[in-house]
């Protein structure tokens, strides 16, 4: 099944549910509303501070991106994060992301956003799978150059192939057998694969061309 491409721009409900997550401290460490407006805004200069650092964290651009559609910057932080490679992420743990980054005490405030806003999974699934989508032009410019040499060199048909098959011009065999079966299973009148493959020119002369 294709994947679809994903969209992160948050409705008007899931926005509110954000917001009204962004003040975490307020509730587990029963601090006032002042204090805890204070820390997330100290955080949130230095985070954008990164962006001039001679290395910033490689998720710092997702960061703003879900800024843009709607997410609260520490949930987008965090979102960004772990949608990131794990393989040399900095900082290497959820722990430090929320103290270092996020300028909350503990990663509690954390479980308390994804537990609350289901949400935020989603977006993680969809970020990590935004790359497939950036290539995208690229990837179909191969394909269709790799076709094209597919007269002249046999180890690219595959790329024809499959060229054909995304337009719709070419159906396999197999399809066509499947798509008989379901037919004949919901007892509507189909042709067999012979006569599909008569009508799609595809039967070859068993004469080898002779008349």
């Amino acid at each position: 099944m294709p994947m679809q491409k994903p969209v992160f721009i948050l409705g008007d409900e899931a926005r509110q549910l954000a917001l009204d997550l962004d003040l975490p401290e307020i509730e587990i460490e029963n601090i006032s509303e002042e204090e805890a407006r204070m820390r997330r805004e100290t955080a949130w200069q230095a985070l954008k501070a990164l962006r001039s650092a001679k290395e910033p964290p490689a998720w710092l651009d997702d960061v703003f991106k879900l800024i843009e559609w709607g997410w609260t910057w520490r949930q987008a932080a965090y979102i960004a994060w772990c949608a990131s490679p794990k393989i040399g992420r900095k900082p290497a743990n959820q722990e430090d992301l929320a103290t270092d980054y996020l300028g909350l005490s503990s990663d509690r405030a954390i479980s308390t956003w994804r537990k609350r806003n289901p949400a935020i999974e989603d977006a993680i699934g969809l970020l990590q799978a935004a790359p497939l989508w950036e290539s995208r032009a690229d990837d179909f410019r191969a394909l269709a150059e790799g076709a094209a040499k597919a007269g002249d060199d046999y180890k690219f048909f595959p790329h024809l192939k499959l060229k054909l098959e995304m337009r719709g011009d070419y159906v396999p065999k197999s399809e066509l057998e499947a798509l008989l079966k379901r037919k004949s299973a919901s007892g509507a009148e189909v042709m067999s694969i012979e006569e599909l493959e008569r009508q799609a020119g595809y039967e070859e002369n068993s004469n080898g061309g002779d008349e």
